[in-house]
C-alpha cells in the first residue's frame, strides 16, 4: 500500500507542536510520534511518504493541490489539543475529493474524544501507542485500541497494548522522504547541525499534580487511566538500545541531538553504561531530568564526557510551600544544587517554571522564584503558565474548584492563562509571566554572552525570532 504521514498548515495564527504537545512551536523538530510507525510500515513493505507543510511552507490550497496528486490509499495525522481544528479541517476536504482513501488518526487528543474525529466510515482512530498493532491497522484488522464508526455508530475495541521500548525500531530518520527536512530542524541548544530528536523511554513515575507528559506519553497514559484508572508504568529502553540509537545517529551524518523523554535518568548504572557507550561519538546532545537526578557527581561527570552539554530541569518553583502542595517531592535547595553541579561540569542547565500550579502561590512567591533564578548564573529559563489540559488530574482539580475559566480547546502556556485564583487572576499571571522574560532575558550581561555565542546570521535571526515570540506573546 502506499502511505502517506500528514502535518497539514496550521489554520491558527500559531504552529502547534505536535511532539511536545502542549504548546506552539518555537522552533521544529521531527514528530516521533509519526517516525515509528513510519519506519514499521516501511520496513514491512509499503510504499511510506511524508508531507511536512511546515517545512515546505505550503499553504492551505498549496497543501490541498499537493495531496490532490498524491495517489495514497492512507494518510496517517498525529493530532494533538491544539492541532484539532487544523486536522479535522483539512481531513474533511480531502475526504471529500478523494472517495478511496482511508485516514487513520493517533495522538493523545484521539484518544481522549475519538468521537471527535470520526467524521467519516474511512476514518479509523489508534487510541494509546500506535506502534504494536498498526500493521494490522493498515491491513484492514480491528486490533485492540482502535476506534471506529460501524453502521453509524461509534464502536470502541478492547484497551491498546504498551508497547516495549526495546522492541521498537531505532527510527528511520535517512528513509527519503525524512531525509530532506534534515537541515532544516533546529534547536538553539546546540551548535551542531543536522540536529535531530530522540526518545529513551516513555511515561513518569512521578505524581506531580500539574503534570501533562510529551504527547506520545500522553496518549498512552490517558488510554490507560481510561481503562484501568491509574496512570501506566514508565516504559525504559535499555542502555543497549539507547546506545545503539545514538551510534546510528552519529553514523548518519547528525552533530546534535535532543533525548526528549519527560525524565532520562531513570537509574544510575543505566546512565553510567549509557554514557560509557556513547563517548567517542562526538555527539552533542541534551535531554530532560529532574534536579533530584542530577546531584551525583560521578554521573555528571560521565554525561559531560559523552557529549551532554545541556539539561532542561522541571524546577516550577524555588517555593518550598509550592512544591509541596504540586507533590513535586522535591526540595527547593536541591534543584540549587543541580544547577551548580551542572556548571562545574561544563554543562548548560535551563530552568523550567511555572507560574499558577496551585492556589496557595502569590504574586511575592513568583517574583522570589524569578529573582532566584536570575542570581544562579544560567543562561536558559522557560516561564510558563500552568495549563489544565484534559484529562488530566489537574483539569479536574481546577474544573472542580472553580479556578478553570477558559474551557475551551485554544489553550497556549506560554501566552494565556485560563486559570484565576483568588490572590493571582489570570492577567496577574499573563503579566508575571511576560515581566519574567524580559528581567531574565534582557540582562546585559546574557544579551552580550548570547550573541558572541551566535555562529551565524542565520542563528542569530532565529535567536531574535525566538525572542519575539516570548516577549510579545499573544493572547
Amino acid at each position: 500500500m502506499k502511505i502517506t504521514f500528514l502535518e497539514p498548515p496550521s489554520i491558527e495564527d500559531k504552529v502547534p507542536e505536535r511532539l511536545a504537545g502542549c504548546t506552539y512551536e518555537l522552533y521544529h523538530f521531527p514528530d516521533l510520534a509519526n517516525l515509528y510507525p513510519l519506519t514499521m510500515l516501511t520496513e514491512a513493505g509499503h510504499d511510506v511518504g511524508y508531507i511536512d507543510s511546515g517545512l515546505e511552507k505550503l499553504d492551505g490550497a498549496a497543501f490541498i493541490k499537493r495531496v490532490g496528486g498524491d495517489d495514497s490509499d492512507i494518510y496517517i495525522i498525529h493530532s494533538v489539543i491544539l492541532s484539532k481544528r487544523t486536522d479535522l479541517h483539512f481531513m474533511g476536504m480531502i475526504l471529500e475529493r478523494k472517495g478511496d482513501v482511508r485516514f487513520i488518526l493517533h495522538g493523545p487528543e484521539p484518544t481522549r474524544v475519538p468521537e471527535q474525529y470520526l467524521i467519516d466510515q474511512r476514518v479509523v482512530v489508534f487510541r494509546g501507542e500506535i506502534e504494536n498493532k498498526i500493521l494490522q491497522c493498515v491491513d484492514g484488522e480491528t486490533p485492540p485500541g482502535v476506534s471506529m464508526l460501524r453502521d453509524g455508530r461509534v464502536v470502541h475495541g478492547k484497551p491498546s497494548e504498551l508497547v516495549d521500548m526495546d522492541m521498537l525500531p531505532v527510527p528511520d530518520r535517512f528513509h527519503a522522504s525524512i531525509r530532506r527536512y534534515a537541515l532544516s530542524y533546529f534547536n538553539p541548544k546546540f551548535r551542531g547541525r543536522p540536529y535531530t530528536a530522540m526518545m529513551a523511554s516513555r511515561g513518569c513515575a512521578f505524581r506531580c499534580l500539574f503534570c501533562v507528559p510529551n504527547s506520545i506519553s500522553f496518549a498512552r497514559e490517558l488510554e490507560h487511566i481510561k481503562h484501568f484508572g491509574r496512570k501506566p508504568p514508565p516504559a525504559v529502553a535499555s542502555a543497549g538500545r539507547v546506545a545503539a540509537e545514538f551510534e546510528a545517529i552519529a553514523a548518519g551524518g547528525y552533530k546534535s541531538v535532543m533525548v526528549l523523554d519527560d525524565q532520562f535518568l531513570w537509574g544510575r548504572e543505566r546512565t553510567l553504561e549509557i554514557c560509557g557507550r556513547i563517548e567517542g561519538l562526538s555527539l552533542e546532545w541534551g535531554c530532560l531530568s529532574r534536579a533530584d537526578f542530577l546531584t551525583d557527581e560521578e554521573v555528571i561527570g560521565a554525561l559531560a564526557k559523552s557529549g551532554c552539554v545541556s539539561i532542561d530541569i522541571g524546577v516550577e518553583s524555588f517555593k518550598q510551600k509550592v512544591l509541596d502542595y504540586i507533590r513535586k517531592d522535591l526540595k527547593a535547595e536541591t534543584a540549587r544544587e543541580a544547577v551548580s553541579t551542572l556548571k562545574r561540569h561544563g554543562i548548560d542547565p535551563k530552568l523550567n517554571l511555572m507560574f499558577g500550579t496551585c492556589p496557595e502561590e502569590t504574586e511575592e512567591d513568583i517574583a522570589y522564584t524569578v529573582r532566584v533564578a536570575g542570581n544562579l548564573g544560567i543562561d536558559n529559563a522557560m516561564f510558563s503558565v500552568a495549563t489544565p489540559f484534559k484529562g488530566t488530574e489537574f483539569y479536574r482539580f481546577c474544573k472542580s474548584e472553580g479556578y478553570l475559566i477558559d474551557d475551551s480547546d485554544y489553550i497556549n502556556p506560554l501566552g494565556k492563562s485560563v486559570i484565576s485564583y483568588p490572590q493571582l487572576t489570570a492577567s496577574d499571571l499573563e503579566r508575571l509571566q511576560r515581566k519574567a522574560y524580559r528581567k531574565f532575558y534582557l540582562r546585559p550581561r546574557f544579551i552580550l554572552k548570547r550573541l558572541r555565542r551566535c555562529a551565524s546570521w542565520r542563528a542569530l535571526k532565529e535567536d531574535l525570532r525566538i525572542a519575539f515570540e516570548l516577549f510579545f506573546q499573544k493572547r
